[in-house]
Order: C-alpha cells, then sequence, then structure tokens
C-alpha cells in the first residue's frame, strides 16, 4: 500500500498506519461498501497539545473535496481512543470506524488525505494513499 506522508506538519510525525480492507501488497487501498472499515493510525506529538481534530478529504481529478467525519474532535470522540491533553514525544493511537453507504457513495477510485490539527490549526500529521471504493 502506497501511503505517503505530506511534509508540511509542524507539529508531528505520523508513525504507522493500517486499514482493515487494505493489504500492504495492494496498489490501492480496497473500500467494501456497507461494511465496517477499521483505522488505526499512530502518530507522536513534537509538543503538548490540548485539542486534536481530524479531517478527510477526497481527491478526484485534481479537486479536493472535504468528507464528512461522524465526530472530528478526537479528543472528544469516546471511540478515538485518544486522551487529552497529548504530551510531547508520547505516541498515540487513533482509532476510527467508518461505512460508506451504498447509496450514497459510488464505485470509484480516488485518493484519500487523512489530517490531524492541534487548538492552533498546526498540522500533526497528514497521510495521502489511494483507494478504490468497490
Amino acid at each position: 500500500m502506497n501511503f505517503k506522508f505530506i511534509s508540511g506538519s509542524e507539529a508531528g510525525k505520523f508513525n504507522e498506519v493500517s486499514i482493515s480492507s487494505c493489504d500492504v501488497s495492494d496498489e490501492k487501498c480496497s473500500l467494501p461498501r456497507d461494511t465496517d472499515i477499521k483505522v488505526f493510525l499512530k502518530f507522536t506529538p513534537n509538543k503538548d497539545m490540548s485539542d486534536i481534530t481530524a479531517h478527510v478529504f477526497g481527491v478526484l481529478l485534481d479537486v479536493t473535496i472535504p468528507l464528512p467525519l461522524e465526530n472530528s474532535n478526537m479528543c472528544e470522540d469516546p471511540n478515538s481512543e485518544v486522551k487529552c491533553p497529548l504530551k510531547k514525544d508520547q505516541e498515540t493511537e487513533f482509532k476510527n470506524t467508518f461505512n460508506l453507504d451504498n447509496k450514497k457513495v459510488p464505485p470509484i477510485s480516488a485518493d484519500i488525505i487523512w489530517e490531524f490539527r492541534n487548538e492552533k490549526d498546526e498540522k500533526i500529521i497528514c497521510i495521502k494513499f489511494p483507494v478504490k471504493v468497490v
């Protein structure tokens, strides 16, 4: 799987990601519709921070489109398992489960950008990877 770290992160570093429906040998991450997909993402902040928000974008034909998250505030979402405040140099694991509705999301190939920002709107991490909705 071709996960690409996007430079410009000011407040942390990306350590590891896994997505339940993806295999490291896949050219594109397969995202089956009407199935729970689990995301695990590890990162290390390079400063103390009190608030973290997640942002997800789809990129199709060079157009970046914000995608809705059920709860983008990682500190308030009990399912994310992120415990705020975060401490400098302490690895943190984010968890998320999402489901692509068969009636709302067509089969498509695109790039996904997943970004975390702190309370000062500084990028903590930003990764990009190709997906195929099936």
